[in-house]
């Protein structure tokens, strides 16, 4: 008969061996994988293995990413347990994570953000169901986002009116989208979408009113009136009919032949006329409810003389509403100052403002959709 002090001594025994066996149970049914969530192919994921991953510029790195600040082989991924480590292969930028240089190897949080050069990946620990369902999830928000983008009309270089605009889907794509185009030889018609939510609803339910925009699908409306288009869209787009998604609104006008912009905003903030010799900006703004919350509303529209030379800001709140470095929650008012900072050569100012967005941001992300439209009436 065994004596006591074995007895228990087996129980422990057994104990141990039983979680041992338990956790890594519990380990084989997780995976690791990277989702790029800033920088090309945004919202592609890449599986961690038993085999270490390295990221680089150039081959043979299993990663290669299209980034000038990245170096050939940059940093070196691995799984270890319920962690990953980064390895920096001593990378001339260097390599962080939540937005901290690492020096040599370190873990890797579940959650937590590596940078590498202008790309950010998200570490995620997910079980092989719940990885599928990721996946397939994020295919349809990045095919939601392209499709968005083929909406969007080319840029204007030249003539008496140019249009220059940055669009970035965040990795939870929203229910941004915008439009410009000719109404007649004399007016032109410029607009900013900004549907509540995201994720493929909202997608697809501003890819709707974008299409009723682009067609002058309103029938009987005369479209260079801005007031009487967003009484007719809200007449349309009432959110009792459309799944609870309303949205927010910019719709202006330019006449050419008087150089007036007449604008009516639906709950959306206000657009900023940049005059061309400086000397501050004009708030365009209406104070209207946004389109869909209520039926039977008016809504009231302003307009604006524009001097030749001028540039008109029109952006969605992911160009402002973004965690700062400090953890702080930026606002409109922190944007204003760089709308009236000097034009610089060679680069457009919605891509100007969106580098200077990036180096604000914690960790160099954007949360949100990232839309910014400069109408520059020459």
């Amino acid at each position: 008969m065994p004596r006591v002090e074995d007895a228990t001594l087996h129980e422990r025994t057994l104990t141990i061996n039983v979680l041992g066996t338990r956790a890594e149970a519990d380990l084989a049914t997780y995976a690791h994988a990277l989702v790029i969530i800033e920088g090309h192919e945004r919202g592609r994921r890449i599986s961690l293995g038993a085999v270490p991953l390295t990221i680089g510029r150039r081959e043979p790195c299993e990663l290669v990413l299209d980034d000038p600040e990245a170096s050939r082989a940059h940093c070196r991924v691995e799984t270890s347990g319920y962690d990953a480590v980064v390895t920096d292969l001593q990378s001339t930028n260097g390599t962080f994570i939540d937005g901290a240089r690492i020096s040599g190897t370190a873990i890797l949080p579940i959650g937590g953000v590596l940078r590498v050069g202008q790309h950010r990946l998200r570490h995620e620990r997910r079980t092989a169901h719940e990885m599928a369902e990721a996946e397939a999830a994020e295919h349809d928000l990045a095919r939601a986002g392209e499709y968005i983008r083929s909406l969007l009309p080319a840029p204007i270089a030249s003539g008496d009116i140019r249009v220059d605009w940055r669009f970035e889907p965040s990795a939870r794509v929203g229910g941004d989208c915008f439009g410009y185009h000719a109404l007649d030889d004399q007016r032109f018609a410029m607009y900013l979408v900004d549907v509540s939510g995201h994720g493929t609803g909202a997608a697809l339910h501003a890819v709707s009113v974008m299409n009723v925009l682009r067609h002058r699908a309103l029938p009987g409306v005369d479209m260079r009136r801005p007031a009487g288009v967003l009484r007719h869209l809200n007449d349309m787009f009432q959110m009792d009919e459309h799944g609870g998604m309303y949205f927010t609104l910019w719709y202006g006008v330019y006449d050419a032949q008087r150089n007036v912009l007449g604008f009516a905003s639906a709950g959306h903030h206000p657009a900023y006329l940049v005059p061309p010799q400086g000397g501050g900006l004009a708030p365009l703004h209406t104070r209207n409810v946004p389109i869909g919350a209520f039926p039977g509303i008016r809504f009231k529209s302003d307009s604006i003389p524009v001097s030749r030379g001028s540039m008109l800001h029109l952006f969605s709140d992911g160009v402002f509403e973004i965690t700062t470095a400090s953890g702080a929650q930026a606002r409109l008012e922190d944007l204003l100052p760089l709308l009236v900072e000097p034009v610089q050569p060679g680069i457009d100012e919605p891509s100007r403002i969106y580098q200077a967005t990036r180096a604000r941001a914690r960790d160099g992300s954007v949360e949100d959709d990232f839309s910014f439209l400069t109408v520059t009436f020459v």
